[in-house]
């Protein structure tokens, strides 16, 4: 009852952002518990949830797995952002329904669960939700967090509240976490070592769709690039980070990929304000990888400005370019010891960016290498996995 009531509470707070703010629009009848996703009628029904575009792209190898094994089930993914939604459509094809999740309250989640009667939910990272996971235990189905992790600061908060935090893992059946460090801090919550495993970062195992040298060709033409190009993508700024990054490279032709496209009308007034013809900005969804394969160096965003934490820096790596990262990786440690011990990037200040780009080329041949890492997590997960999944 009173985790119902602090929902109620933030709900209401929110109220003013969904109505005013387009990017909610779409998403607030769901969030509130309208618009359910269709009955399903098949056996097994699989329901997997994500938050945003990174956590719906790590799902993609375990996603191909459940389709070949099942491939007469039902599949549904629910997402918190409009980003995650679009990718799902995007990339986890063919599924039977595409949502967002509603407010975790008790008589929602009911009505949700009776809908979908999941024999396994799936849930990605470090978005768990207590109703959720009672309703599908109390109905019969199993729950596994994959690509699990947790940061210092909510486990901290988890700790504050023992009783709960035992309520809400306990339910968990498997616990697929990242590396050794967030394992700890799940069993500092009460979670049996047993429920853990080791699996390592599915987001190193996102397939990676090569581009025919046609298709470079023709991007490249799309682009008004030419092959002799010196290119760089800067891939998933932030407001105020397209102008500290341009200022510091001048000698390249840049793609300019924003990581919200609220933003690309906002960008696209700053580049013509300011001038940068050799700045091309990519104001469409889901050609990030496309645009680091025409590359010869990645720069990554929400990492030179406080507050963000970092996105994927392994996914210029998988495209077989070194990538070149700011200090505020908090969120991406793991990414970031990985590619720092096989020289297959640098991380340094806005200041010394220009040296780092110099640099960054001698580390293609380290980048190209690290690349055939990145299937390991996918199987370590499909292992893990194989108890919870019907025969």
């Amino acid at each position: 009852m009173f985790y119902n009531l602090i929902l109620l509470i933030g709900a209401i707070c929110q109220i003013p952002k969904w109505l005013f703010q387009k990017k909610y629009w779409g998403s607030r009848l769901q969030r509130l518990g309208f618009r359910l996703p269709p009955k399903a009628n098949k056996i097994p029904t699989i329901w997997i949830h994500m938050v945003s575009v990174g956590e719906t792209k790590a799902m993609i190898p375990i996603y191909e797995r459940l389709r070949q094994k099942y491939p007469n089930g039902a599949f549904f993914f629910s997402s918190t952002t409009k980003t995650g939604h679009l990718e799902a459509k995007r990339s986890l094809s063919d599924a039977d329904g595409y949502f967002f999740l509603p407010l975790d309250f008790s008589w929602v989640m009911r009505k949700l669960v009776l809908r979908l009667k999941p024999d396994l939910l799936l849930l990605s990272e470090g978005d768990f939700w207590l109703n959720l996971i009672n309703e599908v235990k109390y109905r019969g189905g199993k729950v596994v967090l994959l690509n699990g992790k947790i940061s210092s600061r909510s486990a901290t908060r988890f700790a504050k509240i023992p009783r709960f935090s035992k309520r809400l893992f306990g339910k968990i059946d498997c616990l697929c976490i990242q590396n050794t460090e967030y394992a700890t801090r799940f069993q500092s919550l009460y979670v049996p070592p047993e429920k853990i495993t080791i699996t390592g970062n599915l987001k190193l195992s996102i397939p990676t769709k090569k581009i025919s040298g046609v298709e470079k060709q023709k991007w490249l033409t799309h682009f008004n690039l030419d092959p002799s190009d010196r290119i760089i993508t800067i891939g998933s700024t932030h407001e105020g980070e397209e102008e500290l990054l341009l200022h510091h490279i001048k000698d390249a032709k840049i793609l300019l990929v924003p990581r919200h496209p609220e933003r690309f009308a906002a960008v696209k007034k700053f580049l013509e304000k300011n001038v940068y013809p050799h700045v091309r900005l990519v104001d469409q969804m889901g050609i990030l990888n496309i645009c680091y394969q025409l590359s010869d160096l990645a720069i990554v965003g929400g990492s030179f400005i406080p507050g963000i934490g970092g996105h994927n820096i392994f996914e210029p790596i998988q495209a077989g370019i070194p990538v070149v990262f700011g200090p505020h990786m908090e969120t991406q440690k793991e990414l970031v010891q990985l590619i720092l011990d096989a020289q297959a990037g640098l991380q340094t200040s806005i200041e010394d960016l220009p040296k780092a780009i110099q640099k960054a080329p001698e580390l293609a041949q380290n980048a190209s290498v690290l690349a055939l890492h990145g299937s390991k997590p996918a199987e370590s997960t499909w292992e893990a996995l194989q108890p919870y999944l019907l025969s």
